[in-house]
């Protein structure tokens, strides 16, 4: 366990504890299944990413509900905005509790946001379906990759933890890949189906969660309240821990900057003149080629270095939205690739960073964090990003969108890069 980063009087703090035994006793007498949790993990996360209806839900909303494009992004924003509610505190429970109950909670309420979506008429009921899901997603982020951490760590393996994380972000992409060439298929036949579809594949995410078996974790009596120690989590990893800071910073500018497509390229694509047949295997093909950049994300990563690595992801999303916004015929589409390329190789090294610099007994807290502050700013950034392509079109939106987040990542990586070359801090 490291506090590597941190500012050196909570460095002290930190490491008085340890010397005090208050942080380090562990529970006794009981089996870790630390070789069986990585599977289930993956197998949780192919029946989560299992998702038909996404592929063609921004025409589904548009065709079919009748909402604007930028009532969409408020859609996807109050999305965003329940995770931001429920991220945090999710990731507290499942520290406190336990990541299998966290993950317990989080496929119930999964399967009864589907439910909800598929019986929606109005923007109200979708309004509400979005909450569910956005609520059930923040219990499951967080407890799934710090039990994944604690399982690999408990069998003495947690060097393996990015290709495992790079494992499960594939496996995620591949069932998203293969639900939504389906998916696309299902709308052409009737724009409801993928969604009935969905009910019952996002119910099955109770098999995986149920065969899980909690790791014994650090326990902690330091005499704070849940709020004090709540506040203490936030208040170290965005004051005191510099790496922590910066770490999230990246994956934030570089998430969002990825992201916004996802939910602008399906009108893209219907503008220049792609059937909604073929969203389905487009949409399939974007996330095979996902799934493929995950999982050599992490030789790619020992083989250019962090920095380079990085700094490729950077310099593909100005590619990305001029490619879109300046080739006219619709092989334009192939440059969305580039944010898919940016979502594999980041991922997995961003997450390795914030679970080396976490500390034990915190850790699904600090991984909710970073999904909250993520959510939070497209929260901010989504609404006006669907009023500005609105107002001006996609192509000076994706211009503008160019120079931003370009702009954003660089700053970001920079301070990134600044934070961890610092020397290290002592280690407990």
């Amino acid at each position: 366990m490291t506090v590597e980063g941190a500012d050196p009087h909570e460095r002290a703090s930190y490491t008085a504890g340890v010397t005090a035994g208050v942080l380090t006793r562990w529970p006794a007498g009981l089996s870790v299944s630390a070789t069986t949790n990585p599977r289930l993990l993956v197998t949780l996360a192919a029946l989560q990413f299992a998702l038909f209806p996404v592929p063609t839900i921004t025409l589904f909303l548009t065709d079919q509900i009748g909402l604007s494009l930028a009532d969409v992004m408020v859609l996807q924003a109050a999305f965003s905005a329940s995770v931001v509610l429920f991220e945090f505190p999710s990731g507290y429970f499942a520290d406190r509790v336990g990541s299998r109950a966290s993950l317990l909670v989080g496929a119930a309420g999964w399967s009864a946001g589907w439910l909800l979506y598929a019986g929606s008429e109005s923007f109200a009921a979708v309004f509400l379906a979005e909450i569910l899901l956005g609520a059930s997603s923040a219990f499951v982020s967080g407890a799934d990759r710090a039990l994944l951490w604690v399982s690999l760590g408990a069998a003495g393996r947690s060097r393996e933890y990015q290709r495992w994380e790079g494992r499960l972000r594939a496996t995620a992409q591949i069932s998203e890949a293969l639900s939504a060439a389906v998916g696309g298929w299902l709308y052409a036949r009737a724009p409801r189906l993928p969604l009935w579809v969905q009910v019952p594949t996002a119910a099955l995410m109770l098999a995986p969660v149920l065969g899980l078996r909690d790791v014994p974790r650090a326990t902690t009596d330091e005499g704070r309240s849940h709020a004090g120690r709540a506040l203490h989590i936030v208040r170290f990893s965005l004051w005191h821990h510099h790496r922590l800071r910066a770490t999230i910073g990246l994956g934030v500018a570089l998430g969002l900057s990825t992201f916004v497509m996802v939910w602008l390229i399906q009108p893209y694509a219907q503008a220049r003149g792609i059937p909604p047949a073929w969203f389905g295997a487009l949409w399939a093909a974007a996330h095979l080629w996902l799934a493929g950049v995950s999982l050599v994300s992490a030789r790619l990563t020992d083989a250019l270095g962090v920095r380079a690595t990085l700094l490729a992801c950077c310099l593909l999303i100005p590619v990305g939205y001029l490619g879109l916004a300046l080739v006219p015929s619709t092989a334009a589409v192939a440059f969305y690739l580039c944010f898919m390329t940016v979502r594999g190789l980041q991922g997995p090294i961003v997450a390795s960073a914030l679970q080396r610099d976490a500390l034990e007994h915190d850790r699904a807290s600090v991984l909710s964090l970073a999904a909250l502050l993520f959510r939070l700013a497209f929260v901010v950034a989504g609404p006006p990003i669907g009023a500005l392509v609105d107002g001006v079109g996609m192509g000076p939106a994706l211009m503008v969108m160019a120079v931003g987040f370009t702009a954003a990542s660089l700053l970001a990586l920079r301070a990134f890069t600044r934070a961890h070359a610092r020397a290290t801090g002592p280690t407990g």
